[in-house]
């Protein structure tokens, strides 16, 4: 087999060194760069951008060209890491003039996202009954002006998940968008935690109406009243990657988000931590993947979907171990770092 040699550009909630350790562990050489380890979360792994602002930032980028340009295939995980103020322009136009194989992925909020969004053309629509978080979000002129040209740029355009294939097949570069391939997630087996007396229950509070925490916080509320002494509800907010995988440890069921047709990376921690998880995972989700079914437990943006999967869940206390294997079998079987390597490897040169 002939090693490749792969960059990983930008970082999205630790999917970007989960691509880069399924890479190395295919054989490949992978690094990731990462410009400020993806905020609050502090992931911190491979190529860092240092600086203390944004000037330093864009001046020191240019200091790391030659590491990039060791690199024959470049991963951008979102169009948002090409950027003026990351001298992004520049950076992807020598990947271009010095021929190296760009992939783009469809991974998070970026401007066919928002637009086809808000023409009513992706169902279940996380924007659909909130502002976005501001009026000229991802759709000014400039931000066309860069999607246009990572895409025109790169050779293929690779989506995580439904919603981000379907509102890139939107656009005139669909010939590019390949098969949807999911999240690779490096997280760690954790032995499964036996079911005490009571059930913790963990909703992770991160951009909270995109994610419907209000509607989650109101179904556990109502869950709290109605079993006072049968459950624990825990609500851990904004914290560095490392910790958050501490505070899973003590945890039985996540509840990720209402609104979308899928899951997000903390999902997938939270499956391979042993947890059971409750998130959107619709028919979509599930055919976009050639999936017949999954452990995830359907909810939609509705306290009661909530209320009642929670509440059929703890009258079924004595199944829950079980069902938080198949998460973890599942989490293994679908988004192990290897696997989801492998099948971008097809793209790679």
């Amino acid at each position: 087999m002939k090693k490749k040699s792969i960059l990983i550009y930008g970082e999205y909630s630790g999917y970007g060194k989960s691509l880069a350790k399924g890479f190395v562990e295919l054989g490949h050489n992978a690094e990731i760069f990462s410009f400020q380890g993806d905020g609050f979360k502090n992931i911190q792994s491979g190529i860092t951008l240092q600086g203390n602002n944004n000037k330093e930032r864009k001046k020191n980028i240019f200091k790391l060209i030659p590491k990039f340009l060791e690199f024959k295939n470049i991963i951008i995980v979102n169009t948002e890491f090409v950027n003026r103020k990351n001298n992004g322009f520049l950076i992807t136009l020598l990947f271009k003039l010095t021929r190296k194989r760009i992939i783009l992925l469809a991974c998070g909020d970026d401007t066919p996202f928002i637009k086809y969004g808000k023409k009513g053309l992706i169902p279940n629509w996380p924007y659909e009954d909130i502002s976005l978080p501001n009026k000229k979000y991802l759709i000014r002129i400039k931000d066309y002006i860069l999607t246009h040209y990572i895409a025109s740029i790169a050779y293929k355009i690779i989506p995580c998940m439904y919603d981000y294939s379907m509102s890139w097949k939107q656009t005139c570069f669909k010939y590019k968008v390949t098969e949807t391939i999911p999240l690779a997630c490096d997280g760690k087996l954790e032995p499964i935690k036996k079911t005490g007396d009571k059930v913790v229950i963990m909703h992770g509070i991160n951009r909270i109406d995109f994610k419907g925490t209000k509607v989650v916080k109101a179904a556990l509320s109502e869950i709290e009243k109605e079993y006072p002494n049968d459950v624990e509800v825990i609500y851990p907010e904004h914290l560095p990657l490392t910790e958050y995988l501490e505070v899973m440890k003590r945890v039985d069921i996540a509840i990720d988000q209402t609104k979308g047709n899928s899951y997000g990376m903390n999902a997938i921690y939270s499956m391979f931590s042993g947890h059971i998880v409750l998130a959107p995972a619709n028919d979509l989700f599930l055919n976009d993947i050639n999936l017949q079914d999954s452990p995830v437990i359907k909810i939609n943006n509705d306290k009661d979907s909530i209320v009642n999967s929670l509440s059929l869940l703890l009258k079924e206390k004595n199944m829950l171990d079980d069902k938080k294997k198949a998460s973890q079998e599942y989490a293994v079987n679908i988004h192990s770092p290897i696997k989801i390597a492998a099948k971008i490897e097809n793209y790679l040169i």
